[in-house]
């Protein structure tokens, strides 16, 4: 599977899950024949007020690869940032949404 400039090889995935999806259980699922990971939901604002929780949830494994980190908020400024950064350690591209009714937004 293609996902812009992406290869992804194999057919299962895991699915962005909150609470549940951190690096231990994304390392299982990877020996378990994940084709890629996606991190538990990062807060915008948190990463870019450097929040190490928030850092912390971002941080994947060198297993960990293909994967995608998934970032919320509503502030289009501060959800930009956050994939500018998340980017920048990384990751390339991403969804991110705000838990509003029709906010969601591609970044590039």
């Amino acid at each position: 599977m293609r996902i812009g400039n992406f290869e992804i090889n194999g057919g299962a995935a895991l699915a962005p899950m909150a609470g549940v999806a951190d690096r231990a259980f994304r390392e299982i699922c990877i020996e378990f024949g994940a084709a890629y990971v996606v991190t538990e939901m990062v807060s915008s604002k948190g990463l870019t007020m450097h929040d190490k929780k928030s850092g912390l949830l971002m941080q994947l494994g060198e297993s960990e690869r293909p994967a995608a980190v998934q970032i919320f908020g509503c502030d289009p400024d501060t959800m930009a940032q956050a994939a500018k950064q998340a980017a920048e350690t990384g990751h390339g591209k991403g969804n991110s949404v705000c838990p509003g009714k029709g906010h969601s937004v591609r970044h590039p």
